[in-house]
C-alpha cells in the first residue's frame, strides 16, 4: 500500500516517499500538530512576558512581578485569536503567510491589552514598557518556537495525503512536500491518475484515513478527476487543485465564486504606486541604519584587504538594474588583480570548470579568490558595500539578484518582470541554496519573487537571510 498506484497504471517516474519515514501520528496528525503548536505558542508568550519583566527590572528597577503572573489566563486570548486566524489547522500554510498572520494577530491582541489597561484605569499599574517589550519579543519567539517544533518533531510532523498526477508538476509537488515538511502535508502515496484508483487502493486509503488529495488536474484523466472531486464514498473531504498556470502568483491569489465558476484574483503588488513607495521607504530607512551600525566592521575589512596586497579595497561591476538600466554595483574586492583574464584562461584549459561555469555562472573552487576573499565570501561580507547602491536607489535590500548584461538571454520572456523592480542584496536565490543552485533555478526564483511580492515576503526573506549567512550554506 506504500506503493504509488495500482499495477494497471504502469510505472511512474515520480519520486516516491521513503519507506523508512513513518508518520507517527497517523490519522490524528492534524489534531496532534494543532496541539503541539498551541503548546509552543503558550511557551513563547510566557517566555516573552518573562523576558520583558526582566528587562523592565534591569532598566527601571524592581516591580511587583506577581501582579503580572496573575494575568496568565490572558495568554489564552492569544490562542483563541490564533485559532480564529487559522494558525492551528491550516495545513499547507506557507511560511510567509504564517509570518503575516501570526505577527498581525499578536499586534492586534497587544494593542487591545494596552487599550484595556486604560479602559479599566490600570495603565499606571501595568508597565507599558513591559507590554511593549513583550509585544516585540512575542513576534520573534512565536516564529522561532514554531520552527524549532517542526525541526524537533520532524518524524511526527505531517498529515498523510495523496498526490494524483503523472507529470512534471506532480514530480515537483512531491519533491517540494518531502523537502518542506513544515507545511504539514506528507505525501503518503502518489497515484498516476490515468484511470480512477482500484477498489484495493481505495480500501487502503480508507484504512489509512487519508482524507486529503492534491490533484494535478491537467495530468490526470477526466474520469480520475471526477472520481477524486465528486465521489464522496471514500472520504476525500479536502481536495487541493494544483493549477498549471505557472505564470500567476500564488501567495496573493484570492478565490471568487462567479455563480459556480472559479475566478482567481491575482494582484500585481509591484505595479501599485503606494506599495512600491513603501518598499522604497523601508530601503532608505533600514539601509541607512544598517550602514551606520556596520561601519566599524567595514573599516576593519577595508584595512585587512588593503594589507593583503595590491588591487584596491572595493570592486565595482556593471550590472543590469530596474528598467534595464546599467549601474555600478559595489562589493569588497575578494579576487586577485586581472581576475577576468585569469577566469578566461582557466575556462579554456579546464573543461570541467567551463561546464560548471556555463551551468551555474559560478565556480565552487574559484581560482581567482584571495585568501581573505574566501573568508569574506563565506560570510557574505563582500555584499555590505551594496548598501550604498540601496541608498542611491539603484538596488533594494530584497529583490532579484542583479545579473551581467551577457546573462540577459537566460531570462527569456520574463525579462520584463525583472525590469519592474530594483535588484536586491538578498532574495529568493540567497535563501534557497545560493550557489548550490543553477542559474536557471535562480531565474525561476526571480520570477516567483516578482509575481508574489509583498512586504511580508520581504520580511520573511530578510529573516531567512540571517540564518543562511550564519550557517554559511551554499556560500563560496
Amino acid at each position: 500500500m506504500r506503493n504509488t498506484s495500482s499495477s494497471r497504471e504502469g510505472n511512474s517516474k515520480i519520486p516516491q516517499p521513503p519507506n523508512k519515514v513513518v508518520r507517527k501520528l497517523g490519522r490524528h496528525a492534524r489534531l496532534g500538530m494543532a496541539l503541539a503548536l498551541i503548546l509552543a505558542d503558550l511557551v513563547s508568550l510566557l517566555l516573552a512576558f518573562s523576558l520583558a519583566i526582566l528587562i523592565r527590572i534591569e532598566v527601571l528597577g524592581k516591580i511587583q512581578v506577581g501582579r503580572y503572573y496573575s494575568l496568565w489566563p490572558i495568554l489564552f486570548i492569544f490562542i483563541v485569536a490564533f485559532a480564529l486566524r487559522g494558525l492551528y489547522l491550516a495545513v499547507g500554510l506557507s511560511s510567509v503567510n504564517e509570518l503575516r498572520l501570526s505577527t498581525s494577530t499578536i499586534s492586534v491582541v497587544f494593542l487591545l491589552l494596552i487599550l484595556g489597561t486604560y479602559w479599566i484605569h490600570e495603565s499606571e499599574v501595568y508597565s507599558r514598557l513591559v507590554l511593549t517589550f513583550a509585544w516585540l519579543l512575542a513576534m520573534v519567539l512565536v516564529q522561532v518556537d514554531r520552527w524549532v517544533l517542526r525541526v524537533v518533531g520532524r518524524e511526527f510532523w505531517g498529515e498523510p495525503v495523496i498526490v494524483v498526477g503523472n507529470g512534471p508538476n506532480t514530480e515537483h509537488i512531491v519533491s517540494y512536500l518531502l523537502r518542506n515538511n513544515h507545511l504539514g502535508m506528507y505525501p503518503e502515496m502518489v497515484l498516476q491518475g490515468k484511470m480512477p484508483p482500484s477498489q484495493e487502493v481505495c480500501a487502503g486509503l480508507k484504512a489509512r484515513n487519508i482524507n486529503t488529495a492534491l490533484l494535478v488536474s491537467d495530468e490526470v484523466s477526466d474520469e480520475t478527476r471526477d472520481f477524486i472531486i465528486n465521489d464522496n464514498k471514500y472520504g476525500f473531504w479536502r481536495v487541493i487543485l494544483i493549477s498549471n498556470l505557472g505564470w500567476v502568483g500564488s501567495l496573493g491569489v484570492v478565490a471568487h465564486d462567479l455563480e459556480g465558476i472559479l475566478g482567481m484574483e491575482v494582484r500585481q503588488n509591484l505595479l501599485n504606486f503606494w506599495q512600491r513607495g513603501l518598499k522604497r521607504g523601508i530601503d532608505l530607512i533600514f539601509g541607512t541604519l544598517i550602514l551606520i551600525l556596520v561601519s566599524p566592521l567595514l573599516l576593519v575589512i577595508s584595512a585587512i584587504i588593503g594589507l593583503e596586497g595590491p588591487g584596491g579595497v572595493f570592486y565595482r561591476q556593471h550590472r543590469v538594474g530596474q528598467n534595464g538600466q546599467d549601474f555600478l554595483m559595489w562589493k569588497f574586492r575578494t579576487m586577485v588583480p586581472e581576475a577576468d583574464q585569469k577566469l578566461e584562461f582557466h575556462l579554456k584549459t579546464d573543461a570541467r570548470l567551463d561546464d560548471e561555469w556555463r551551468t551555474n555562472q559560478k565556480l565552487k573552487n574559484d581560482p581567482r579568490l584571495t585568501r581573505i576573499g574566501k573568508v569574506i565570501r563565506r560570510w557574505s561580507l563582500d555584499e555590505f558595500p551594496q548598501l550604498v547602491n540601496v541608498i542611491r536607489g539603484e538596488m533594494s535590500l530584497v529583490g532579484p539578484r542583479p545579473f551581467f548584461s551577457e546573462q540577459v538571454h537566460y531570462y527569456g520572456n520574463i525579462l520584463n518582470l525583472y525590469y519592474r523592480v530594483r535588484p536586491g542584496i538578498t532574495g529568493m536565490w540567497q535563501v534557497s541554496g545560493r550557489n548550490n543552485t543553477t542559474f536557471i533555478d535562480r531565474v525561476r526564483m526571480d520570477e516567483y519573487y516578482v509575481r508574489n511580492w509583498s512586504i511580508w515576503l520581504d520580511i520573511y526573506l530578510m529573516l531567512r537571510t540571517i540564518w543562511v549567512v550564519l550557517s554559511g550554506k551554499g556560500a563560496y
